[in-house]
């Protein structure tokens, strides 16, 4: 069922009126109304919903022009198209009608395919404006419960092209404990966190930049000197032009979440570092080795260029490298004098039982642990042990914790030997380079012997 278009049709001459509407009934599209007057008019809109309004220009009272400014002042009806009706036709008659709000102009007595075809362009334009003017409500609608949704569930800042903070919603203040008036002109940059690196920002700068989303975890400051970490989406805004014309940010606090799983990192490595004590304490030698290769590990393992994580990886699993020998019997762990070739075979055996406490857990760490505490007696020749690796077939994780190693253990005093002095422990290492130990970790060594010494030092009781 076709769906009519109401009109009105408002003439003091009910000839005219019955002419238009005849011609416009042929085509069934429409319902017709009319008003004798222009106070009958806006009575007649207080009705019904109208499409198209016929309007004759010299009508006693209130002239066509008057009527037509009457209803385009009333914000309920001045979205209804006005064609006027007229059989005075000048330039001044026709600029006065577009100047009340006339979209088009009709002369009197009307041609029939002209009319029709004036009326049918209107009403399907204001049909279409009408259209359009829902779905924008309605996306208005949804956009707005949209934001009012994100808002609830998320911290929400907008940004100039600059970085330069141009919105922030309530949650983001809360996170950042700056009132929107402390942040509102402000960059981005004062959020940053000192153990965030250049080239993390600079990597998300040209990805937004770029016009494509950046996702990440980010460690942010408070304005009270606090940590908060939050899953943060940045979306470049485009306009019509692919021209991007600002930068929205959505964000998840994480920050109970992360210092929970910092808190069980910190404790992991101190079981892990507790049992690698525990193994000194059976070589009768104090925890300060564990601590000195810990940290000589870390050292060397960021000189080296190995990545943040790994770095952290290994500093928390290194303590481990001796956890093997709390299987080895105190006949051969504790005795002062050399190991018989028998003796030094179970000695050996240490790194395999190391492996072998470690190796069935999936948990990253302590497959870590496995590994160092497998290949840290291997040797960059080959001539190490269990499995005679060689070279790069070493884990980095077991050349860096072999040469941390045998520094401490040559410098410091053990059970079956005296300690040797800085110099002797540094000419043994140069003669190994290439033979023991990788070449490179060798001169990282030597290049970053003062810091190593301070190491020494502070853990030397």
């Amino acid at each position: 069922m076709i769906n009519k278009h109401n009109i009105l049709i408002v003439d003091d001459n009910t000839k005219n009126i019955q002419l238009a509407a005849n011609v416009l009934k042929s085509t069934d599209l429409y319902n017709i109304f009319f008003s004798t007057s222009g106070e009958q008019a806006i009575e007649q809109l207080q009705l019904r919903k109208y499409s198209l309004i016929l309007l004759d220009i010299n009508m006693p009272g209130l002239s066509g022009y008057e009527t037509a400014s009457i209803i385009k002042k009333d914000t309920t009806f001045k979205e209804i198209p006005i064609i006027f009706l007229s059989a005075n036709v000048n330039q001044e008659n026709i600029r006065k009608g577009f100047e009340y709000g006339g979209e088009d102009y009709i002369t009197k007595p009307f041609d029939e395919l002209e009319l029709l075809h004036r009326v049918k362009t209107h009403v399907d334009l204001h049909e279409a404006k009408e259209k359009l003017r829902e779905e924008v409500n309605e996306t208005k609608t949804l956009l707005e419960q949209y934001k009012l949704a994100v808002d609830a569930s998320a911290s929400v800042s907008k940004a100039d092209l600059d970085g330069n903070i141009t919105y922030v919603n309530d949650r983001f203040c809360e996170l950042s404990k700056y009132s929107k008036e402390e942040l509102l002109g402000k960059n981005h940059r004062i959020f940053r966190s000192p153990e965030v690196s250049d080239e993390f920002y600079k990597n998300m700068w040209e990805t937004i930049q770029s016009k494509k989303t950046w996702n990440g975890l980010i460690k942010n400051i408070a304005k009270d000197g606090s940590y908060y970490y939050f899953e943060a989406t940045i979306f470049p805004i485009l306009n019509y032009n692919n021209d991007i014309v600002e930068y929205i940010s959505i964000r998840t606090d994480i920050t109970k979440e992360m210092e929970l799983q910092n808190d069980i990192i910190a404790t992991q490595e101190e079981v892990l570092h507790t049992l690698g004590e525990l193994g000194e304490w059976r070589s009768k030698e104090t925890g300060d080795h564990v601590n000195r290769v810990s940290l000589i590990s870390e050292l060397l393992a960021s000189a080296y260029g190995c990545s943040e994580e790994n770095v952290k990886l290994l500093k928390m699993a290194s303590p481990m490298h001796d956890i093997g020998k709390v299987i080895i019997p105190d006949s051969i762990l504790l005795k002062p004098a050399k190991l018989t070739d028998k003796e030094m075979q179970i000695m050996k055996n240490h790194t395999t039982f190391g492996w072998e406490i470690f190796n069935k857990s999936k948990h990253q760490l302590l497959q870590a642990a496995a590994l160092i505490s497998h290949e840290h007696h291997e040797k960059w020749n080959g001539s190490g042990y269990p499995n005679s690796l060689r070279g790069e077939d070493i884990h980095i994780f077991g050349r860096i914790t072999a040469i941390a190693d045998v520094f401490d253990a040559l410098s410091n005093d053990r059970v079956y030997k005296k300690a040797w002095s800085i110099e002797e422990t540094l000419d043994f290492i140069k003669s190994q380079r290439g033979l023991a130990f990788e070449p490179k970790l060798v001169d990282l060594l030597f290049e970053n012997i003062d810091e190593i010494l301070k190491i020494k030092n502070k853990y030397n009781k």
